[in-house]
């Protein structure tokens, strides 16, 4: 079952998607989304998830009751998306699995994914609701997660996180990219803190912390170069912090758009497909957090 309009924009092969259900908080992301979506030259596809019941459910809605919620939910996301971006193509569908199942699935058809940080479906106690985190540990594409308190403004700058990994330099680019469609610049973070835990003889903390700044500084340039020689108009700032990776991050994205972190990679309990630093940051980043993990 499909609803949607076209209010006109290029028709591009990937569009942004962005799961919604009947939560201020997906509206919150819808909005997001289709600012995000102009910016990029895409379509914005919403889709939004009513799951068929089990056979043994004591109580099933009427076919036709379920069809007008799925079409309202849809129209109201359409038209908050409209509102943000009027040129904006839109489209809409609806899925009869469950929202995880329904965006990993649409995630192979996307350039981009998008969720409120809770909706209905989050769980009691948890500032991140289970879709929101589900879907970013397992997407194929970027997924960007929106709280209720972040806005679709004005603001253009990107930060990133670095450190020397593979799924780090994949979220570099990734917030180049972002960047260039908001016409915006890039803040490239790298974070270190001395170890808690005693460390072994051979290993021992940097004794000169300016030195090891600027050494750091110099390797975080070199990782840099080949991003900002492919995007030259894209402003680009570098800083090495002493501090915590979340904490760093979160204080750098204090007036940012954007916050773009790389997943560890790895399948299994959320915790470990995020990484700790992706998965610290869902909880405490004062914007959206873009997840991006290898394919």
């Amino acid at each position: 079952m499909e609803a949607g309009h076209d209010c006109g924009g290029t028709v591009m092969e990937r569009p942004v998607i962005v799961g919604v259900d009947d939560s201020d908080v997906s509206l919150r992301a819808v909005e997001w989304a289709a600012a995000e979506a102009a910016r990029r030259g895409l379509r914005l596809s919403v889709v939004t998830a009513f799951p068929a019941p089990s056979p043994d459910a004591a109580f099933v809605w009427p076919e036709g009751e379920v069809e007008r919620s799925a079409r309202a939910v849809l129209d109201r996301a359409q038209e908050r998306a409209a509102a943000v971006a009027p040129d904006l193509g839109i489209d809409g569908s609806v899925a009869s699995e469950g929202p995880v199942a329904a965006l990993l699935q649409h995630a192979e058809e996307a350039s981009l994914l998008v969720v409120g940080l809770r909706g209905r479906g989050g769980l009691p106690g948890l500032g991140v609701g289970s879709v929101a985190y589900r879907v970013a540990a397992h997407s194929p594409v970027p997924v960007v997660v929106v709280g209720p308190e972040h806005a679709a403004d004005d603001r253009t700058e990107v930060v990133v996180g670095e450190d020397g990994s593979a799924h780090a330099e994949l979220a570099v680019g990734e917030a180049f990219e972002a960047a260039v469609a908001g016409s915006g610049e890039v803040r490239v973070v790298r974070a270190w803190s001395t170890p808690v835990l005693p460390l072994p003889a051979r290993i021992s903390p940097p004794r000169d912390r300016d030195a090891f700044t600027a050494a750091e500084e110099r390797v975080l340039e070199g990782a840099v170069d080949p991003w900002q020689s492919r995007y030259p108009s894209v402003p680009v700032h570098i800083e090495v912090v002493e501090a915590r990776p979340v904490a760093a991050l979160a204080h750098a994205a204090r007036n940012a758009r954007l916050l773009v972190v790389g997943a560890s990679g790895r399948h299994g309990f959320l915790r470990s497909a995020l990484g700790s630093t992706a998965h610290g940051l869902l909880h405490r980043s004062p914007c959206p957090v873009m997840v991006v993990r290898a394919r």
